[in-house]
């Protein structure tokens, strides 16, 4: 019943949007307005700007878990194709699901959750290159040789944010200490700002953060500090306008464009796809290169240039991490 009516009320916007040649959707498990999903997002608007009236798309808040499952049959029954899910809960929603939908494809966006099903497609964007410059900067920059960084909980892919910040760090100068802490909750600005104001008042001149919402806070603690926050997924210079020494990207918006517009052209592959700098994923943005001194410019593009070559492998775990040597030459 709780389904049927689901059905009915995307129906019924459906009809109110008109039809068009294509139609695509992204469900998200948490509220519009959360900055990873509209990044996300921007990858649909960027093809609808091109197609036009031939592309109608439309986002989708699927915020009970239990819903999570009926979220993604309505749409796959409403005709949307692809259906877009973010993050592991959607994933495996769409993994009970796409086997009734044989010709309607699916791309689960930002998680490793896969299956060797003809129509599901998962894009990861990996984290760990984008932060190890970020390490590279923050290493050249601190006065204090003490940096922090705030995970939003301690889960796999935000070991790649830690792993790649660290080493980038360890690359430049081995002595710098890093106080790592993670708040379980990448929802929620105040406890951001309550652990990045510890991290500084502890020493620390530079903070990464990789907690979603949570890192607006410790960005926050940057400015009210005065001192430098480093943020995560997309530019955040704007947060907190000359509290923000770099952006760490995570270029899911690109990826979005590219494993969408592949749909419509008909080059869609199943599996597991990793998507990275060799891939056409931005790592950092200009207007951050340009805001640093000329000698740490230079050392961007040159680590830059070494990762797109394959000639440093940055390390993904903290296993990893312990076995990392190299070192950024004189």
């Amino acid at each position: 019943m709780k389904r049927a009516l689901v059905v009915w009320l995307l129906f019924l916007s459906l009809v109110t949007l008109g039809f068009a040649a294509h139609r695509t959707c992204m469900i998200i498990a948490q509220p519009k307005g959360e900055p990873f999903a509209s990044l996300a997002y921007s990858g649909l608007e960027l093809l609808q700007s091109e197609m036009g009236e031939n592309l109608r798309i439309k986002l989708i808040e699927s915020l009970d878990k239990s819903e999570h499952e009926a979220q993604v049959r309505a749409m796959a029954e409403l005709g949307y194709n692809p259906v877009l899910v973010l993050w592991d809960d959607l994933a495996n929603a769409v993994l009970k699901v796409a086997p009734d939908f044989p010709d309607t494809k699916f791309i689960i966006v930002d998680s490793y959750v896969t299956a060797q099903l003809p129509n599901v497609k998962t894009i990861v964007i990996e984290p760990h290159e984008s932060s190890f410059i970020a390490g590279v900067v923050a290493a050249e920059t601190t006065k204090t040789k003490k940096v922090g960084f705030v995970g939003g909980a301690d889960y796999p892919i935000i070991e790649r944010f830690f792993s790649g910040f660290a080493a980038g760090i360890k690359y430049v100068d081995p002595a710098i200490q890093i106080v790592e802490v993670y708040a379980g909750t990448f929802t929620d600005p105040a406890k951001g700002l309550e652990i990045g104001t510890m991290l500084f008042k502890q020493g620390c001149d530079i903070v990464m953060h990789a907690a979603n919402k949570t890192g607006l806070g410790v960005i926050k603690a940057a400015e009210n500090e005065g001192k430098w926050a480093i943020g995560v997924d997309l530019w955040q210079g704007d947060v907190a306008p000359g509290h923000v020494l770099w952006s760490a990207l995570k270029d899911v918006g690109t990826a979005v464009y590219i494993a969408t517009k592949e749909v419509f052209e008909g080059k869609f592959q199943q599996g597991l796809f990793v998507y990275d700098l060799r891939k056409g994923m931005k790592l950092y943005d200009e207007r951050d290169l340009e805001a640093l001194p000329p000698k740490i410019q230079k050392e961007v593009l040159y680590v830059e240039w070494l990762i797109r070559k394959g000639k440093l492998k940055v390390p993904m775990t903290k296993e990893e991490l312990k076995n990392f040597n190299e070192r950024l030459p004189e």
